[in-house]
């Protein structure tokens, strides 16, 4: 028998699909929920029957089960394996003491990729067709048509620099395509028949791809390698006017090299949905700038990511108990 630790949303709308791929594998799943009373913590023998875990919304919003599950983490010693709702899981609680134990880490990785690349694209569009100053505007109750040389270029035939490429990345360079961009590639890992893109490049090639790019948007991970990527070098090698998308995270990017880029015209609008500081400070001058959308670091909101992830963690429970290969494991 095995039994796992999940919320009772899950088990309403997911148990049966659980129950299924146990029975399909010759095996029995029970169902095990943290203590929603405040204050209440699992007791040491509830704790030690955990084999499974997935650590959905539910967990991670709900302050009571956080706080739960927070006590009870290290402690499970018989835990085996846990499921995250997230496609980043570096920041997770306890993550590496986690991965010392043994446990076996599955992330969401995928789950979330379309709403974050259509939130890229909205972004993209918004500057492209002036909706920054439009917005700026309509808050002043100023009613002020794009007229003359401030009329913006059409974005068939521009360059969209992608500076990663995964299941997100790809998304993007679909959509921007459809509207007519050239879509420049970078990624570590060399070209899959899925790649979308129209060129790909390692990360080693951005300082002579910078100068060809119309548009720069982020959706790399941020590692040692990304963070503090986008500086003042960076911002030096683009062309004037350049417009950045930000829908990774804020630490990629230089925050004082992209004001002054933003400042003196070197960048000519920007569309940040991740900051460096979150929430973003009320005194930051990016709240003012007519050329600069910004959004709470929601680029994935959407409801169809919970089940997106429940399903990828049923589906992963069909590998684990047969023994066969999993999917989306990460390690720290």
């Amino acid at each position: 028998m095995i039994t796992a630790l999940v919320s009772k949303e899950f088990i309403a709308r997911f148990g049966a699909a659980l129950e299924a791929e146990a029975k399909a594998a010759g095996k029995t799943v029970v169902f095990m929920t943290l203590p929603a009373e405040k204050g209440a913590r699992l007791s040491p023998a509830e704790r030690e029957k955990v084999d499974v875990m997935f650590f959905d919304r539910d967990m991670r919003f709900d302050e009571q089960l956080h706080d739960a599950y927070a006590d009870a983490l290290l402690k499970m010693d018989n835990l085996k394996w846990i499921h995250y709702t997230s496609s980043g899981i570096g920041q997770q609680l306890h993550i590496k003491e986690v991965n010392a134990k043994g446990i076996i880490t599955t992330s969401s990785t995928g789950a979330n990729a379309e709403p974050v690349a259509q939130t890229g694209i909205t972004g993209l569009l918004m500057l492209a067709r002036g909706f920054g100053t439009h917005i700026h505007n309509q808050a002043k109750r100023q009613w002020k048509p794009i007229r003359g040389k401030a009329l913006p270029d059409d974005l068939r035939g521009q360059t969209l620099l992608l500076i990663g490429v995964g299941h997100i990345g790809k998304k993007v360079a679909a959509y921007a395509q459809a509207f007519g961009l050239n879509v420049i590639g970078v990624r570590r890992t060399p070209r899959q028949p899925d790649d979308t893109v129209n060129e790909l490049h390692p990360p080693e090639k951005l300082p002579e791809l910078y100068p060809r790019a119309d548009w720069i948007m982020l959706c790399c991970p941020l590692t040692k390698e990304t963070e503090n990527l986008v500086n003042a070098d960076a911002f030096k090698r683009m062309k004037k006017g350049v417009k950045l998308i930000n829908i990774a995270r804020g630490e990629i990017v230089d925050d004082a090299a992209m004001l002054e880029a933003l400042k003196t015209g070197q960048l000519s609008g920007a569309a940040l949905d991740a900051h460096s500081q979150e929430p973003l400070s009320a005194d930051s001058p990016l709240w003012d700038m007519p050329n600069v959308i910004i959004s709470p670091h929601n680029a994935s909101a959407s409801t169809g990511n919970e089940p997106r992830s429940a399903e990828m963690f049923v589906a992963n429970f069909g590998h684990w108990v047969r023994g066969k290969a999993m999917f989306n494991v990460q390690r720290f």
